[in-house]
């Protein structure tokens, strides 16, 4: 049996041990100091602290909302912690409403007309009096006063000798007035209401006083057959003789208004005093009193007793009690803050170096929240939409902006905050992760809007499904299931997820803008020959197009074959020499023969206009808005290489300087003169560039391009840029250097391969 070497024993062993927890020791304990020493922690820590609060809060305010609808379903049954006084609006209303309703109505007299109708009877006796017989009387006063014989006599005897009203007659009158003042004649509609009224008096309102009086005795005056009786009732109670009762009769039956009008704002002053006199009803619920049953419809009194409680706990709860469920409810919301900056600093340094990227994602979950709990408070109806939407378009985002690994551990991360907000069941949170996993499988790589349509219709198909099943999953009780309420909810999640898509195409520059991203649509769309910046490169510098042509088809090979962004990679080539139109003859792929243009300029000046297109480049750039992605080819395809052309004839113009002079020894110009300002590559990408575009120029170069001298080539140049540390600090490893030199070989290869002359040709006929 073989001896393992790994375990030590005896003095020495131990002391090994020893030394190396304590070198472990150290390095935790150093690590942990350099952690607290950068700036970015605090930061972090700040901003986590920022988040719990906001969020915990968010869970707080959450807990004094039912979060569902009267009419819907409780998912859950809650009980009254502490005893509720809750006002009854629906019975103090009726309370009330009933009050106004027996309160009596007031009404005012129209005296002119009282008096007109008594004076037209008081001075019949003094019309008739010259009259011999009832035929001679007029006939309009007949036929108003319905005078036939016997009242004729009647009427006779109640004038003096000359003509005058006897005192009884009068007193009869009087005794009619009394009856018109407490009979009210009303119109149709009044009396309509009137009679609706449950009051049992009524005020007639007369300028020295009001009287009450019983409302049975109203009349409506559009009813002939009632005015009628009601004027034979008052005559008979005036004490007025029998035959004349009829003459009372018709005068008041020709009335044409009532003799009474209804005073709204005198009868609404004693129904409101009457209402504020009604005492509100106030029901009591004790501690343990069910608020809400879980599979019973919710009423609207239940949702209002349901805040209620929240608000008398939050006032009168045990202060232990209320701490520790607030407390919990911190940890809650502080544990997935730690988690999300926890895995944001494992796994995401574009976070953790960055704090304006930390309180970005911060306040994207925040957002989230924030539109879960307040929208699901207000619109409960539109959960579907208010509880999946807004941490699927939150993952949406940091899918965008980062990566799907990222996307997905923070959006289940918000997943579980939102259910630990508005206490949602587990089946809500699959439905929340099922959207989201359909999300970052959909949106991988975002190359055209085609793709985001795509997963519109496909998260909002799998946000519909997912709801249904927890529509029923998390309602107790199977007979308590509305088909047509789990229909709604799933239709509106599937909306939801379909809007959350419409949302993001529409923000998506807005997006690639704030966390400076540059997504495959805009890509593909940099890399149209008709964009501008590229056309004014064919039309000035045709030759550096062509150039760019063919290291952007070299270098998106290479990039994936490594797997790296080859899309990003061939956009950045296409623009990585712009700069180069703004002097484009002074470049050799632009000259058409003939002297050249350095031939004039001493190797400093040459060095400044070839190492001057790079910052012309970009001047361009961000002229024409090209993404911060493409500045990153321009600025360091050649890091800070060595211009050695110009170095090595700068050298030689020193020596020849020297020996012209008589010197001994030349003063030679220093290597970091001639070199490129830099930055070096930070990515693969810009490392396959800066390979595919020395091979591209060195290889156009060469008289006969076989494969052996191309990959010769290829070799020498990728050793020397390694070797000069240009590849130090972008993450590129040897065999990722080997399968980039094969690729570029093998391209470059196939685009400068050898021709065959044939006979007969002055220069040759290419064949392949």
């Amino acid at each position: 049996m073989a001896k393992d070497t790994t375990k030590s024993t005896g003095r020495g062993g131990r002391a090994k041990r020893k030394l190396a927890v304590k070198r472990e020791t150290l390095t935790v304990t150093s690590l942990l100091r350099r952690a607290s020493s950068t700036p970015e922690l605090g930061w972090g820590a700040l901003i986590v602290v920022a988040f719990t609060v906001f969020s915990a809060w968010m869970v707080w305010w959450a807990g004094t909302e039912p979060m569902v609808a009267a009419g819907d379903t409780a998912r859950r049954t809650v009980l009254t912690r502490v005893p509720v006084q809750l006002l009854d609006e629906d019975a103090t209303t009726r309370a009330r409403e009933q009050a106004r309703l027996r309160e009596p109505r007031v009404y005012t007299p129209d005296e002119p007309l009282i008096a007109e109708v008594l004076t037209s009877l008081e001075s019949l006796p003094t019309i008739i009096a010259p009259t011999e017989n009832v035929e001679q009387v007029d006939n309009d006063i007949r036929r108003t006063f319905a005078i036939g014989t016997e009242a004729y006599a009647e009427l006779k005897k109640r004038a003096d000798a000359n003509g005058v009203p006897t005192d009884a007659w009068r007193s009869r009158m009087e005794s009619l007035r009394r009856q018109l003042e407490r009979r009210p004649i009303l119109d149709a509609e009044t009396y309509r209401r009137e009679r609706e009224s449950l009051g049992d008096n009524i005020q007639l309102a007369f300028p020295s006083a009001r009287r009450s009086v019983l409302s049975v005795g109203v009349v409506n005056g559009n009813d002939p057959a009632m005015l009628k009786q009601a004027g034979r009732d008052m005559a008979t109670q005036a004490g007025i003789a029998q035959a004349l009762i009829q003459v009372v009769e018709a005068r008041i039956g020709a009335l044409q208004n009532p003799t009474f009008r209804f005073d709204q704002q005198a009868t609404s002053e004693l129904q409101e005093s009457a209402a504020a006199r009604v005492t509100a009803v106030v029901n009591d619920h004790p501690a343990g009193a069910v608020v809400l049953r879980a599979g019973e419809k919710v009423t609207a009194t239940q949702l209002e007793l349901f805040r209620k409680e929240a608000q008398t706990y939050a006032q009168v709860g045990p202060l232990a009690a209320i701490l520790v469920n607030k407390g919990a409810q911190v940890l809650g919301c502080l544990a997935i803050a730690l988690g999300a900056a926890g895995y944001a600093a494992l796994y995401c340094p574009r976070i953790r170096r960055n704090p304006q990227r930390m309180l970005g994602v911060a306040a994207i979950l925040l957002g989230a929240q924030a539109v879960t709990v307040f929208g699901t408070a207000a619109a409960p109806e539109l959960r579907g939409v208010t509880v999946l939407a807004p941490t699927i378009f939150a993952t949406v985002i940091l899918l965008i902006a980062y990566d799907p690994r990222v996307a997905l551990a923070l959006g289940t991360l918000m997943s579980v905050l939102v259910c630990h907000s508005i206490n949602e069941p587990v089946a809500t949170l699959a439905a929340l992760l099922a959207g989201i996993g359909v999300a970052a499988w959909q949106l991988y790589e975002i190359r055209d809007r085609r793709t985001l349509i795509r997963a519109g219709f496909t998260i909002g198909s799998t946000l519909a499904a997912a709801t249904a099943v927890a529509s029923t999953v998390g309602r107790p009780g199977a007979n308590t299931i509305a088909p047509e309420r789990v229909l709604q909810e799933s239709l509106t999640a599937g909306a939801g997820g379909v809007l959350v898509m419409g949302i993001t195409l529409f923000i998506l520059p807005t997006i690639e803008r704030l966390f400076q991203i540059t997504t495959g649509m805009t890509l593909i769309e940099l890399r149209d020959p008709k964009q501008r910046l590229l056309r004014e490169l064919q039309q000035r510098a045709p030759g550096t197009y062509n150039h760019s042509l063919n290291v952007a088809s070299i270098a998106e090979t290479a990039a994936d074959a490594i797997g790296a962004d080859a899309l990003l990679t061939y956009v950045g080539a296409l623009y990585h020499d712009v700069g180069k139109m703004n002097k484009p003859e002074y470049f050799v792929e632009n000259q058409t023969g003939g002297p050249s243009k350095h031939d004039k300029l001493s190797p400093a000046m040459s060095l400044l206009v070839i190492v001057g297109h790079v910052k012309d480049g970009l001047e361009m750039a961000r002229e024409f808005g090209l993404p911060r992605k493409l500045h990153a080819f321009i600025e360091g395809h050649h890091g800070t290489t060595l211009v050695e052309y110009f170095y090595d004839r700068a050298k030689k113009q020193a020596k020849s300087k020297a020996e012209d002079s008589g010197e001994t020894r030349a003063e030679l110009p220093e290597e970091i003169e001639y070199r490129y300002p830099g930055p070096k590559p930070k990515t693969k990408e810009v490392a396959i560039l800066m390979i595919a575009d020395a091979i591209e120029s060195a290889t156009r170069s060469m008289s006969e391009p076989t494969p052996s001298r191309i990959e010769s080539l290829v070799h020498t140049i990728a050793k020397k840029r390694l070797e000069d540390g240009q590849f130090d600090e972008c993450g590129l490893t040897l065999k990722d250097l080997h399968t980039i030199e094969e690729s570029v070989a093998k391209s470059v290869t196939a685009i400068y391969h050898g021709r065959i002359s044939y006979p007969g040709s002055g220069t040759g006929t290419s064949g392949r």
